[in-house]
């Protein structure tokens, strides 16, 4: 159900706040990627920045997380799955696992208190356990090399052991995966929007990581959560499970090491901040509750220094919600908005009609991309096919705009990008943006080599056909 609309000043806004949020998220070379914010439950503000879209999903990292607890505050409430219940009693023998794991609690892994003092599990998608042929092998390595170091509820530290051991609960107690159950739950009743999963390679949900969602669909679950868990008008997230998930723990708040707004605790998949709570994922995905200001931001971005983001807001969007409004300045905001891009890369003539290069050693893409072709068409645009020894991929690169192609993966799930390059001088280069992910690869070509690099690599690993997803 799409969020009704509304002008900056209708909702008591002053533009020129938004438009300084604007000029502070767009300096060159910038990572946003798109904005929704909507205060007394109207959208006030939304723009993607192109190639990405309204309706295309993104890659939200952690942001999963907050997913993952929504749909089990209501499976709670529905008595599918108990919360104060031994998170492994769904998925094991008590008797055949440690006696501390005995102890933790569904709510202590969506808490992160399992009694794990560090990352229990720097998660890579190119470094989980192989496929054993039966069982999970993944579950198998947590219970007999990740065993809690502390006391269950006692302990905080930041990991993904924990929302993974929720995951693989609910779909035990339930009979049906995470992700089915973020579908039913959460997405269909908000705006019934696309979304996309990465799973082990066992077909598992993460539960901590890999939903891919569009951010109208980020913004209704922010907008959920600031109404205490109504969504136009139904009570979605039970009340009592609304106001406890954003508290943050004790133990949380104990933990030493959190700089910024990361240093304000962290509830049940939601983090404390200086202005209200937020859920967010690597790279700059965010969906943030301000109840002070009645005001739901969705964002979604590449970026390194998540809490210049954050910043921005503080400095820009808060002062707006204060003072005189603008109704002329809410007419520059919406065209600004309305043409928001990230500039294509584009060249001169092209000095060849075909050119093939090897990879570069100090290439960041892994030796299993060889080499490239680049050849101009008659249309201006140019087709480069990156060589695998397993196969090619090709890409339809833009002079001067943004050109989509897909690339087959050996999941059969196809990746989206788009790209943009041209010619300077004798140096072909190019700019290839996995469209629904936070990330972009660099290709140039130059003196026979092509170097093949991230801006970001993918927490997937360097390959990118690792950041295949599965519609859900």
């Amino acid at each position: 159900m799409m969020m009704p609309r509304s002008s900056p000043s209708e909702q008591g806004v002053d533009a020129r706040g938004l438009l300084r949020l604007l000029d502070a998220l767009e300096p060159p070379g910038h990572g946003t990627h798109s904005l929704m914010i909507a205060r007394h439950g109207a959208v006030i503000a939304e723009g993607w920045w192109a190639p990405y879209a309204r309706d295309r999903v993104h890659l939200g990292y952690s942001l999963s997380k907050s997913f993952t607890a929504t749909a089990l505050g209501v499976l709670a409430e529905q008595g599918a799955i108990e919360l104060d219940a031994p998170v492994l009693s769904y998925l094991v023998d008590l008797d055949t696992v440690d006696e501390v794991w005995r102890r933790v609690t569904v709510r202590h892994c969506i808490s992160m208190t399992a009694g794990h003092s560090a990352e229990a599990w720097d998660w890579r998608g190119d470094s989980v356990p192989p496929d054993a042929g039966e069982g999970d092998p993944i579950l198998g390595a947590i219970l007999t090399t990740r065993v809690p170091d502390g006391e269950p509820g006692e302990v905080w530290a930041y990991n993904q052991v924990a929302t993974y051991l929720v995951a693989q609960a609910v779909a035990a107690a339930t009979g049906r995966s995470l992700t089915d159950q973020v579908r039913r739950l959460v997405i269909d009743p908000l705006t019934g929007d696309s979304a996309r999963a990465q799973r082990t390679p066992q077909g598992r949900d993460l539960g901590f990581s890999g939903m891919h969602v569009t951010t109208p669909t980020i913004l209704a679950l922010a907008q959920t959560w600031l109404d205490g868990g109504r969504w136009q008008g139904e009570q979605l997230v039970p009340s009592s499970f609304a106001a406890a998930a954003p508290r943050p723990t004790p133990a949380s708040l104990r933990a030493s090491g959190m700089l910024g707004d990361w240093n304000h605790g962290y509830g049940m998949s939601f983090w404390g901040a200086s202005h209200g709570y937020r859920g967010d994922g690597a790279y700059g995905q965010y969906a943030i509750v301000l109840p002070e200001y009645d005001v739901a931001v969705a964002i979604t971005s590449e970026v390194v220094d998540m809490q210049v983001t954050l910043d921005h807001l503080w400095a820009h969007l808060l002062p707006a919600m204060v003072g005189a409004t603008d109704p002329d300045a809410d007419e520059q905001l919406d065209y600004r908005l309305g043409a928001l891009r990230h500039p294509a890369r584009s060249g001169g003539a092209a000095p060849h009609r075909v050119l093939t290069a090897t990879r570069h050693e100090q290439s960041q893409l892994p030796p299993v991309y060889q080499s490239v072709t680049v050849q101009t068409t008659t249309a201006g645009h140019h087709r480069l096919v990156l060589h695998r020894s397993d196969g090619d991929l090709v890409t339809v690169v833009g002079d001067g705009t943004w050109l989509e192609s897909t690339w087959p993966t050996p999941a059969g799930q196809p990746l989206a990008v788009a790209a943009s390059g041209g010619w300077q001088g004798e140096a072909f280069t190019a700019e290839l943006r996995l469209v629904e992910t936070p990330h972009t690869m660099t290709v140039t070509v130059a003196d026979g080599s092509v170097r093949l690099n991230w801006v970001m690599e993918p927490l997937t690993g360097p390959d990118p056909l690792q950041a295949v997803s599965f519609p859900f």
